[in-house]
């Protein structure tokens, strides 16, 4: 009957049936691909989560110990830590019980244990005891480690081997929309008799020809071959990433890579700190300084000038300085010194004549009268001519060390020039500005910071009275100062005051800055997971911080390497 039909009527007919057949060709083009979301648009719910690891692996601890065990097949590798500071453990004995047979744990050069446990690789959950034993206690500890069975890949999904299946995806075609092309193809046959007639049998047909032959590529963009199923091995793995809720898993490996460590957080009381800058200075019964008093030119003693950093004693010749006298005081000191003269040669020729007088016409004492003159007059020539090359003689005033010097021979100086620094390096204060006088009083304790390393503890040794640089002077002396301390070098100086804060002293490289700028540490929630906690910091010293707020107290808070752990993306 329908043979007939499309005898008799058969323009309509082909027409209705191109128009079925676009339909048909236009439903199997968008519902035989699958659910591809294009841009701008959702196609359902994101894929599952992927596991955090590649390989099965077991995490315990205990007040003293932390372990990961991770399996690779029957080997099973672990990682023996202290548990308060991270610190590696690769001295102990572990034996490993695992059902009714006991194996032990060979050392490696790397601080890991390696043991070979028979049928560990078989699927399911095995029981596995953990016997350590160190000099610095032992320990039991015990947990379950999870083989999973080969058909589970990431994301919990099941693979199966017929290629069919898993590549009906990529088809996605079902049964109404398979019979309903059928049933065009069907008609495309009655209707190949009929293209002489109807053109649009002959276009229908054209199109669901290419739309049969372009399905098959629905998955392949122009240029570019499909993209291949993506395996386990490329989902997962052990290296270091930033989890979706912030935190950061670092497998054991990686923690001992960066050297992270960690500490306890206690809670303590201390003192509120104030950070005042300040500047290291001398002790001034501990130091003195060599000037000129006239000036002139500068000559080395027999031994050489004194080098830097030269320990010299008081009274050692450290310099001579030869004076330098002005025209007119020359004219004048040798005026004087002629005048001397013709005195002198006036008393001698005096002294002669009454030496030739008989004795008892002269009396004695006119003798003694001349000689002394004479002998007066020849001290005072003989002082004045001193006085023009006597050199002035520069001594150390104090025991300690050469700080400073500014000399070289021929040199010529100004009365009051300071050639020399010589400073005790047992005696070396710091001087602090305190811009609140409330603060100044308040001083109950102090350290210094000077550099990293460089932490100075300060004693209180008094304050000034007079403002300078709108500041008050703070002096403390060091109670063991460093041996290669700088005088003039500025530090930092912490200076604690009465007044009580309650928190969790911390060393400072425990406290970074986050992303947004504000104060974060890095807490040790799992062996292998951190997690990055805001907190307030007041100051303490110049090595460690006070937090105040953010971290409980018996938390694990790494203390080194803080910084490359937020590095972790």
């Amino acid at each position: 009957m329908l043979f007939s039909a499309v005898s008799r009527r058969p323009a309509s007919l082909c027409r209705a049936l191109s128009y079925i057949m676009v339909l048909t060709i236009f439903l199997s083009a968008s519902g035989a691909s699958p659910g591809h979301a294009h841009e701008g648009h959702d196609h359902g719910p994101p894929p599952p989560a992927l596991p955090n690891t590649s390989k099965p692996r077991v995490a315990v601890h205990s007040d003293a110990y932390e372990l990961v065990a991770v399996a690779n097949g029957a080997r099973l590798t672990l990682f023996l830590d202290q548990f308060a500071d991270n610190a590696p453990v690769s001295d102990a004995r572990i034996e490993i019980l695992f059902g009714a047979h006991a194996f032990e744990a060979i050392p490696h050069s790397d601080g890991t244990y390696v043991a070979a446990i028979t049928g560990l690789d078989r699927p399911g959950v095995h029981p596995l005891v953990f016997n350590i034993n160190h000099p610095a206690g032992d320990d039991l500890l015990e947990g379950k480690l999870e083989i999973q069975s080969e058909d589970v890949v990431a994301g919990g999904l099941k693979v199966t081997p017929l290629a069919a299946i898993r590549d009906a995806p990529a088809y996605g075609i079902s049964i109404g929309l398979a019979v309903l092309v059928g049933i065009t193809m069907l008609m495309g046959g009655v209707l190949i008799g009929r293209l002489s007639v109807n053109r649009h049998g002959a276009v229908a047909l054209v199109v669901f020809i290419l739309a049969l032959s372009s399905n098959d590529q629905s998955h392949a963009h122009e240029g570019h071959p499909p993209s291949p199923a993506p395996s386990a091995e490329n989902l997962t793995g052990d290296a270091p990433r930033r989890l979706s809720d912030g935190s950061v898993f670092l497998p054991k490996p990686s923690q001992r890579l960066l050297t992270v460590r960690t500490q306890l957080a206690v809670k303590t009381e201390a003192n509120r700190t104030v950070i005042l800058p300040g500047r290291i200075i001398a002790d001034p019964n501990r130091a003195g300084v060599v000037q000129s008093i006239n000036g002139g030119r500068v000559a080395a003693p027999a031994g050489g000038f004194p080098r830097l950093g030269q320990r010299v004693r008081a009274g050692d010749i450290l310099a001579t300085v030869v004076p330098a006298l002005p025209l007119a005081d020359q004219s004048t000191l040798a005026e004087k010194a002629r005048e001397l003269e013709g005195q002198l040669l006036l008393n001698q020729q005096r002294l002669t004549r009454l030496n030739r007088l008989t004795t008892g016409n002269v009396p004695r004492s006119q003798i003694d009268d001349i000689e002394l003159e004479l002998t007066t007059t020849q001290r005072r020539l003989d002082s004045l001519r001193d006085s023009k090359v006597l050199p002035e003689v520069l001594v150390a005033p104090i025991d300690g060390v050469t700080s400073a010097s500014r000399l070289v021979a021929g040199q010529v100086v100004q009365p009051q020039d300071i050639l020399f620094q010589i400073v005790d390096p047992a005696g070396i204060w710091v001087e602090a500005l305190a811009f609140d006088q409330r603060e100044a009083d308040a001083v109950v304790s102090a350290t210094a910071q000077a550099g990293p390393g460089h932490r100075m503890t300060l004693a209180f040794e008094g304050r000034g009275r007079t403002l300078q640089q709108q500041a008050i002077v703070l002096q403390f002396s060091i109670s063991d100062p460093p041996p290669d301390t700088v005088l003039g070098s500025p530090v930092t100086v912490f200076a604690r005051k009465s007044a009580m804060l309650t928190g969790i002293v911390l060393p400072r490289d425990a406290v970074i800055r986050g992303s947004g700028g504000e104060t974060i540490v890095w807490q040790h929630v799992d062996p292998e997971r951190f997690v990055a906690r805001q907190v307030r910091i007041e100051p303490f010293n110049g090595e460690s911080v006070l937090i105040t707020a953010g971290i409980e107290p018996g938390v694990r808070v790494v203390v080194h390497g803080a910084e490359l752990l937020d590095q972790v993306r």
